[in-house]
């Protein structure tokens, strides 16, 4: 229906306008048009007083259908009609913008027409051309339709004009030239106007296939053909590939060929852009006099149109089309990338996963001594370029990218002006950060005997800069920053000043966006360490120690071969870094796992080898008693009365008020339970038991000491892994879904957030980083797609199939998803299902994404405006009942002397975690009919969800649940029953005791 409606006023849009009333060529054509029309002229600039312009309209000589829809490329149903403008200009009128003049009067008379050509169905407004303020269009579209209580336009048509090739001539439009004399400058100056030269010049003016691929490329990355979108748009991609299959005059054959597929040509035009620099090197097509003159602007030299293809580019936005088409390429290269989901499906511009902070900079307000002349079109664009030029300076390289995004301005109505109202926007810049150098505190300016680049430096920082002495003798010019209350405070602390010092009329209303913000969700640290790795300082210093006083013991039976850290708190990951001292919450153990060396004299019995094991940490108790470094030391048994899972383990409390738990692995104890589990060896424990004895075997002895070396490794690779990590643990926690979330699934996640970053480049700040982990979860389709995250870079292209083949099997085995709804994946562990065995449930893995998506989704709606605690704010609706705790009784010393280690040093524990305590026994107890949701981290409710399964059914014997009988249903044989969930809550709140405060229940 949309279709056949545009091709009908295609069709018909030719004969209304050769119809149009002709006005006569006088002076007075402007006030007679005014005083007969209800059109407001469109000028870009006043007519000066005096002027001797003549404006007139005249039929037009010709009207096309141009553009992606004639060209069969258009992606949306939208069409250009080009009106070829009649004879009405004069051979100087490229001059002071007198051919903008005219066009702006032709222009209105082509409105005033179709206003009277009585179409009520039809809407027409004056718009911009791209943004471009020289360029008024007009713009048609339907009115409003009610579709399902929906409004829709369903399509829309520009209406643009053309003017003559030889109507002007060509040398005197290059960019080099000058056509405006506001200063009586002369026309060879250095007040070139090239986007004023340029803007005449464009309206003097296999393969669909890859224009159609550029275009969603394009689009996913928020570039477009006008100003604010970039300046490079569909139009502009098919020109540039247009012109790679040209010969150049002495530079070799064309760039690309005309037998190259669409996917090559696509390609290679993104390699073009990514490793031609056109700032530096001008590209000059079907030109050899042509001789450009130094400019920081990108350039593609038409020769036969007299044309600079790129001429709506500004600096910033060539810089990030180039820094685009290279993460894409890397993609390309990328064995582990999906290159169609990232290269065309991600939206690529959401400015809260693209950059890693954002300045929002009101435009209204400013100074009035912004240019608008043919450099600098209008006031945005003159704001942006100061931000540009300063944030780059006074970032230096802290910052890979400063990008400026001016505001776009919306059509008006004909009888009104410009919306000015949109125009006085804001512009936002969009800053990419260096990680490295972020958080440096010391800026090293010029020596002072170089007195020019030492007056440059200090006008620019004015009082903040200061001469020092540093240590190798050099005496400089520097600058000193605060880093005090977060990791990002010296770039927020440079932003400030610089809108201070350099924009202080716009520095009103000016914010930094939630750029920082994510930093203070995280845990009050305590360490005085600069470095983000600094609040695990003490758990690594006393990790060190321990180990020395483990590897001298003497009197062991076997010598030591290894010892391994398997807790998050050693792999920089844990929510709540171990700190020492005297602690105010429950000291949650430090895991560690020690390898005896091979001997034939271990049993061969699994139980045996529990026991054999227990015997072995009471000697290591023995002779660490003796440690000065150790005051408590107790051994407890993990699960007593199970007997493949009731393993020892030794506590060890420090000097410094840690605590570790260390295990013992046997190697030929995995061998022992396969063979158990295959039935080669007698075993008096069920099929069930002994398999989850060997996951777990798996896991804590097997997978999690490589995890954690995996892990510790990418930590110091990337710095802002571990605060990624560590806020994704957070946001879990605080949306309740610590008990069905491992830390490593969550830290794989977090992980692939920087070892596979495409469609963007390794995000530099912690805001970008874990927004860009939210969106993945929220896209992630775990039902049919596995998470494949490459630790070591020791995966291929057959390792990545042979995962996806064994995912493929998982789900034909179990397409219920009842054992296994995500895969999870490594190089180390390529079994995929270590971390996700049983645990996510299928309603925890959707709840996981759904939450993911409505933080989203929350994002966009606010944008800036969004307070990132809002995030983190759990809802309790969805919930079938929740437990509210009192707080004074989650932790409590013990006071019985029958239950204190009276052991060197006073009591093992310093307190008792008794919310723990009390969700593990509900686990145990009601496990099987209730899920039960918590904040481990900060426990202070408890909600629940009863199993479906425990809705009515028949009564029989042996119901592992508390019951209530239903109404028998007329005609019924058999009495039906449900659970009794009011029994059972207060058998909950009765176990709870005075812990428990008060119980909701839907």
């Amino acid at each position: 229906m949309s279709k056949t409606s545009i091709l009908q006023f295609l069709s018909s849009s030719q004969p209304r306008l050769l119809n149009l009333t002709i006005l006569p060529q006088a002076p007075e054509a402007q006030r007679v048009f005014q005083q007969s029309n209800n059109v407001r002229i469109p000028f870009p600039e006043a007519i000066p007083l005096g002027s001797n312009i003549t404006l007139a309209y005249a039929t037009p000589t010709k009207i096309s259908v141009v553009g992606s829809y004639a060209r069969k490329t258009a992606l949306l149903l939208n069409s250009n009609i080009t009106v070829d403008v009649a004879h009405i200009f004069q051979v100087n009128d490229y001059r002071d913008h007198r051919y903008f003049h005219k066009r702006a009067f032709y222009l209105a008379c082509l409105a005033a027409g179709i206003q009277k050509a009585n179409t009520p169905a039809l809407v027409v407004l004056f718009a911009y051309q791209d943004d471009n303020p020289l360029q008024p269009i007009l713009t048609i579209q339907p009115t409003l339709h009610e579709s399902a209580g929906c409004a829709y336009q369903s399509w829309m048509i520009r209406l643009l004009l053309a003017a003559h090739d030889d109507i002007f001539p060509l040398e005197k439009m290059l960019p080099t030239k000058s056509c405006t004399r506001y200063d009586a400058v002369d026309a060879q100056g250095d007040h070139a106007t090239p986007i004023y030269n340029a803007t005449i010049r464009s309206e003097c003016c296999a393969f669909q296939d890859a224009c159609m691929l550029g275009a969603v490329w394009l689009s996913q990355r928020g570039f477009g053909s006008s100003r604010s979108t970039g300046g490079f748009g569909q139009l502009e991609w098919a020109t540039v590939m247009s012109l790679l299959m040209q010969d150049r005059e002495g530079a070799g054959p064309p760039v690309l060929s005309p037998g190259y597929s669409n996917y090559q040509l696509f390609r290679a035009t993104l390699l073009f852009l990514s490793t031609t620099d056109l700032k530096s090197s001008p590209m000059i097509v079907q030109s050899s006099s042509f001789k450009p003159t130094h400019s920081m602007n990108p350039m593609l030299f038409d020769g036969s149109k007299g044309l600079n293809i790129l001429f709506k580019m500004s600096r910033w936005s060539y810089d990030l089309l180039r820094d685009e088409a290279q993460t894409s390429l890397k993609a390309i290269n990328d064995p582990l990338a999906d290159h169609f989901q990232t290269l065309f499906i991600n939206k690529v511009d959401e400015p809260w996963k693209m950059f890693d902070c954002i300045v929002r900079v009101p435009v209204e307000g400013g100074d009035d001594d912004i240019s608008h002349t043919g450099h600098v079109p209008d006031r945005a664009a003159g704001l942006a370029e100061i931000l540009y030029e300063k944030f780059s300076f006074g970032l230096g390289d802290r910052a890979q990218l400063v990008y400026p995004k001016i505001p776009s301005v919306q059509p008006w109505e004909l009888d009104m002006g410009p919306s000015h109202s949109n125009r006085m926007a804001d512009v936002i810049v969009g800053l990419f950060l260096n990680p490295e150098h972020c958080s440096r505190t010391v800026d090293r300016g010029p020596p002072v005997e170089d007195k020019e680049a030492s007056t440059l430096f200090r006008r620019f920082w004015g009082d903040k800069a200061e001469l020092r002495r540093f240590k190798d003798g050099t005496i400089l010019e520097s600058l000193i920053w605060d880093n005090s209350g977060s990791k990002r405070a010296v770039i927020h602390s440079i932003i400030s000043h610089i809108l201070h010092r350099h924009l202080r009329h716009y520095r009103h209303g000016s914010d930094h966006g939630h750029s920082g913000a994510f930093d203070r969700l995280l845990p009050q640290q305590t360490s005085t360490q600069p470095s983000i790795l600094g609040p695990f300082s003490a758990a690594m210093t006393s990790f060190e120690h321990l180990m020395k006083s483990i590897r001298a013991m003497e009197g062991l039976p076997l010598q030591i071969r290894q010892i391994f850290a398997t807790s998050p708190a050693l792999r920089y990951s844990s929510l709540l870094a171990p700190a020492a001292g005297k602690q105010q919450r429950p000291v949650r153990p430090i895991e560690l796992l020690i390898q005896f060396e091979s001997s034939t004299r271990w049993p061969e019995n699994l139980f045996a080898v529990q026991r054999t094991k227990a015997a072995f940490l009471l000697k290591v108790a023995e002779s660490l008693d003796r440690d000065e470094l150790v005051t408590a030391i107790h051994l407890r048994l993990e699960k007593p009365g199970r007997k493949l899972l009731e393993h020892s383990c030794l506590d060890i409390k420090t000097t410094d008020g840690l605590v570790f738990r260390l295990r013992i692995y046997h190697e030929r104890e995995l061998g022992m339970l396969e063979q158990t589990l295959n039935g080669r060896i007698p075993c008096g424990a069920s099929r069930e038991e002994i398999a989850l004895a060997l996951s777990q075997h798996k896991r804590k002895c097997i997978q999690r000491p490589m995890h954690t070396q995996a892990v510790s490794t990418l930590v110091t690779r990337y710095p802002l892994l571990s605060p990624t990590i560590r806020l994704l643990k957070k946001w879990r926690d605080c949306h309740l879904l610590s008990l069905h979330l491992a830390d490593e699934l969550v830290e794989l996640i977090a992980i692939h957030t920087f070892v596979c970053p495409y469609p963007w480049q390794q995000p530099g700040s912690l805001n970008s980083a874990f927004l860009r982990t939210l969106g993945f979860v929220a896209d992630w389709n775990w039902q049919s797609e596995p998470l494949i995250v490459d630790l070591n870079s020791g995966l291929d292209k057959q390792a990545v199939e042979a995962i996806r083949a064994r995912f493929d099997a998982w789900r034909k085995l179990d397409p219920g998803m009842n054992r296994m709804a995500m895969f999870a994946a490594s190089d180390i562990d390529r079994e995929g299902i270590t971390w996700t065995d049983r645990c996510p449930a299928k309603i925890i893995a959707a709840r996981f994404t759904n939450l993911a998506h409505s933080a989203c989704e929350l994002l966009r709606k606010q944008g800036l405006k969004l307070e990132p605690e809002a995030l983190f704010v759990p809802s309790l609706t969805e919930y079938d009942f929740v437990i509210h705790l009192e707080p004074a009784h989650h932790r409590k010393s013990s006071s019985f002397k029958n239950l204190q280690n009276n052991s060197r040093g006073g009591p093992f524990d310093a307190t008792i975690d008794c919310s723990q305590s009390y969700i593990s026994e509900l686990q145990e107890l009601y496990g099987d009919n209730i899920i039960f949701f918590c904040n481990e981290s900060a426990t202070s409710i408890i909600a629940g969800l009863w199993n479906p399964q425990t809705g009515p059914r028949c009564w029989r014997v042996g119901l592992r649940y508390s019951t209530m009988p239903l109404d028998k249903e007329a005609g019924g044989a058999e009495q039906r029953v449900t659970i009794n969930q009011t029994s059972i809550l207060c058998d909950i709140a009765r176990l709870g005791g005075d812990m428990v405060r008060k119980i909701d229940q839907k």
